[in-house]
């Protein structure tokens, strides 16, 4: 139907309001933005304490593991050592040779209670001799302490007995053993430093390649256990406090500092400045079960890295600020466009509702008619000297009961086309021949509205596969339209054409060209639309009909492969073409349609069994079909029809006709049920279905029963009467007449 126009105020309230939503949205992602740049920093330092923290749990559980481990490896060398009961030091000395050799220990020692240390080297240590004091008295292993087992970093720039300058060492107490008379007082064991720095995450935040932070492990005292990288030497790297003291603008003291390692505190602090500026984060390492000293795990990221991060997310809001105004923008588009479509959605319920509207009109005023003229009959029958009158009136009555039929008919056809129920059979037939029956039907109708209905034919191949009963109805519908909107004294002209598309197909091409009123521009933009009445009819006083013809033809056109269109001039007349595609048939010669042979002539009347529930239809047919010569036989469910067939003599009945939907039994289990009888006539009795349903499956449903033909309510007394004439009496005259 089109859209209806927009009044410009309501464009313009239209056009204000989402300037409003827009002014509103962007204040709100201001003010967002500001927010998210204030909290910005918060945000990267609590994502960056979290990534140190996490390292930290890492370095912790890789330096547990393998304190844990070389602690259990040491106590496995004790056990061994103890076991082997040296009676000398000689034979200790080879003992811890001897592990010395097939451990991951680099040295071995055993401390006595008298300070004297016992190597893997064979070399033995005395108190005070030079090279043992150095960093570590290791006459004070153990003291004032009650633990049973000490690991710690061993460093002496002496290489004490050949240890490396970067070492850790692993202790473990003894209790009750002697070598000899000299009582032992631990076994200590030494690793390179290696076997941690390789198990630690020291570089990180790494950028283009480029580390921002570096983390190490330092004591209570601030120095280092890991160096802040791993080709640092102790004795080349200093202290962490005093390298603090160099540094500018530290946010926290040392004693600060000092006090929150002591309370085994999580913190951090900003410390130098200008591009040196690092933020440093510091997390304890000691757990009660640790056999470590108080150790720390601290990170020091370069305050650049935060920057970057920063200016990351300064882009990455920027960024989303321009996307939530693209969204912006796409949801004003989609406001419009959905506003649009619920006009369109209104215009289309207006349309229908007009549309039940007009239909009511157009079914009630035959409906009237027909309720009107029974009436006059049923008043007048009696009144000879108005027969002739009371005929007219039946006449009046049988055009408006077709007319009322063509409209539902319409309606049925949209509904099924819409449902996809309608299936385009593809079957042989002679073009020519459809042709002419078409021109044949119309020829009449023009005639008596004072037109000339002419029609020429370029047909190369008639005989064709395809749907000979749909083409006939698009046909007769765009002729019959022709016809009724075409003045006196006018013509009409129907050409037919073909092309050949390849040696087995053929594209044929049908053009109907009148010379009547003509339509509109906009009126042809909605023709095919569903609902809408030919704007030619509306100064008619005539029934205009459902408004669903040309969707109906166009949607038959489409099912068939082809396309229509229209060509109108108000005034002038209109010009309807559609093309549909088909198979020729091999040797171009339609085949016989094979036909069920006609039973043996019927002496005397013909019988037929009428199962019909419905008593008017029932009184309706058994009246016809007894004017016409048979003999019927009515049933009122199919319970009782197979009562009757079943008590009635082999070939008494010639036709049984089927009504689908009854009580008790409908006409498909009554079908299937005769069918199953043990006679001969129970397969070859004709039965056809008598019903209002329409639909495919109906009709499937019915010939599955094992029903032979399918008749259609309200019934064709012609198309019934014919079918009773062919399959009961070859000789059999119609005198139902017209």
């Amino acid at each position: 139907m089109g859209n209806l126009p927009v009044s410009s105020s309501t464009f313009k309230r239209a056009k204000f309001f989402y300037i409003k939503l827009l002014a509103v949205f962007l204040l709100i992602v201001s003010v967002l933005i500001a927010f998210f740049t204030m909290k910005l920093r918060t945000i990267i330092e609590d994502n960056v304490l979290l990534s140190v923290h996490e390292t930290a749990l890492h370095d912790k559980r890789a330096i547990q593991a393998f304190m844990e481990f070389f602690l259990d490896e040491l106590a496995g060398i004790q056990k061994r050592i103890v076991a082997s009961d040296c009676k000398t030091i000689k034979e200790l000395e080879t003992n811890l040779n001897l592990e010395g050799t097939s451990t991951n220990f680099t040295r071995i020692f055993m401390l006595a209670e008298d300070g004297r240390i016992f190597t893997d080297k064979f070399l033995i240590y005395k108190p005070g001799q030079d090279g043992i004091g150095g960093r570590f008295d290791f006459r004070n292993l153990f003291s004032g302490s009650d633990r049973q087992e000490l690991v710690m970093r061993f460093d002496d720039n002496a290489k004490f007995a050949g240890i490396s300058r970067e070492a850790m060492m692993y202790a473990l107490k003894l209790d009750d053993y002697s070598v000899g008379n000299i009582r032992m007082k631990a076994i200590i064991g030494f690793t390179n430093i290696d076997f941690l720095q390789q198990h630690m995450i020291i570089d990180g935040f790494i950028r283009n390649g480029k580390p921002y932070s570096y983390s190490s492990i330092i004591d209570t005292g601030g120095s280092y256990i890991v160096g802040r990288t791993k080709d640092i030497y102790l004795n080349n790297d200093t202290n962490f406090f005093k390298l603090l003291r160099n540094a500018k603008d530290s946010t926290l003291t040392e004693r600060q500092i000092r006090e929150n390692m002591l309370l085994r505190k999580e913190f951090s602090f900003y410390a130098g400045e200008g591009n040196n500026r690092k933020l440093i984060y510091f997390v304890p390492f000691v757990e009660d079960k640790t056999p470590q000293p108080d150790w720390y795990f601290i990170m020091e990221v370069d305050n650049r890295y935060l920057a970057e991060r920063q200016a990351t997310f300064s882009i990455l809001g920027l960024s989303l600020l321009g996307i939530a105004m693209l969204v912006l923008l796409l949801l004003m588009f989609y406001g419009i466009r959905t506003r649009n479509k619920l006009h369109m959605a209104d215009e289309a319920v207006r349309v229908r509702s007009e549309f039940l509207s007009s239909m009511s009109h157009e079914i009630r005023t035959p409906l009237n008619g027909i309720i009107g003229l029974n009436y006059l009959v049923s008043t007048h029958v009696d009144d000879r000297g108005r027969l002739g009158q009371v005929k007219g009136w039946l006449e009046k009555s049988k055009s408006l009961s077709n007319h009322l039929l063509s409209l539902l008919n319409d309606i049925l056809d949209m509904s099924k086309l819409q449902a996809g129920k309608i299936e385009i059979v593809n079957e042989p037939f002679s073009l020519t021949r459809m042709l002419d029956d078409v021109v044949l039907m119309q020829s009449a109708n023009a005639e008596k509205n004072g037109l000339v209905l002419t029609s020429g034919m370029d047909v190369p191949y008639p005989d064709i596969l395809g749907d000979e009963t749909r083409l006939k109805q698009i046909l007769l519908n765009i002729i019959g339209n022709a016809i009724k909107f075409t003045p006196a004294g006018g013509s009409i002209k129907i050409d037919v054409r073909q092309e050949l598309a390849d040696t087995v197909h053929v594209r044929t091409i049908y053009r109907c060209a009148d010379t009547g009123r003509g339509m509109s521009k906009a009126f042809l933009q909605k023709i095919f639309d569903p609902f809408v009445q030919d704007s030619r009819a509306k100064s008619d006083t005539t029934l205009q009909g459902t408004g669903l013809g040309m969707a109906i033809t166009r949607e038959l056109v489409e099912a068939m492969g082809g396309h229509i269109e229209v060509d109108s001039t108000e005034g002038e007349g209109s010009v309807f073409t559609f093309e549909i595609p088909s198979e020729i048939l091999p040797g171009n010669a339609a085949p016989v349609a094979a036909q069920t042979p006609p039973l043996a002539p019927v002496h005397g009347r013909g019988k037929i069994l009428l199962a019909e529930d419905a008593d008017f239809n029932a009184e309706f047919l058994i009246e016809l079909l007894t004017e016409q010569g048979f003999a019927v036989v009515h049933a009122r469910d199919g319970r009782e029809a197979l009562g009757i067939f079943r008590e009635s003599g082999p070939g008494e009945f010639s036709v049984i006709l089927m009504d689908m939907q009854m009580p008790v039994m409908d006409g498909c289990e009554a079908t299937a049920e005769i069918r199953k009888l043990p006679r001969d006539d129970a397969e070859s009795v004709l039965i056809y279905a008598c019903t209002a349903n329409t639909f495919k499956e109906d009709m499937d449903k019915a010939l599955a029963s094992g029903m032979n033909d399918f008749l259609t309510k309200p019934i064709n007394i012609q198309t019934l009467l014919q079918k009773m004439a062919q399959t009961i009496h070859p000789g059999f005259q119609n005198r139902a007449g017209n």
